[in-house]
């Protein structure tokens, strides 16, 4: 009975879905650290100084090396 579990076309199918989602799920974890590290990485870089930027929260722009802060 064993023998007629694992080696059926059922077997196979299940087998083969658990490979490709777990596939896709590691694809899609990947991307988001990335972005999270990413993310990090400039929040740190600003918050040394090293990236001038203008404005607060949701509103903050990068600038670039030869501009300088707005005055509103």
């Amino acid at each position: 009975m064993l023998v007629s579990i694992l080696y059926s076309e059922m077997t196979y199918w299940l087998l083969g879905t658990a490979i490709v989602f777990t596939l896709v799920g590691r694809r899609l974890a990947i991307k988001d650290d990335v972005e999270t590290i990413v993310g990090n990485t400039i929040d740190s870089l600003i918050a040394q100084g090293y990236i001038k930027t203008d404005g607060q929260g949701k509103d903050m722009q990068i600038l670039k090396y030869w501009e300088s802060k707005s005055k509103n």
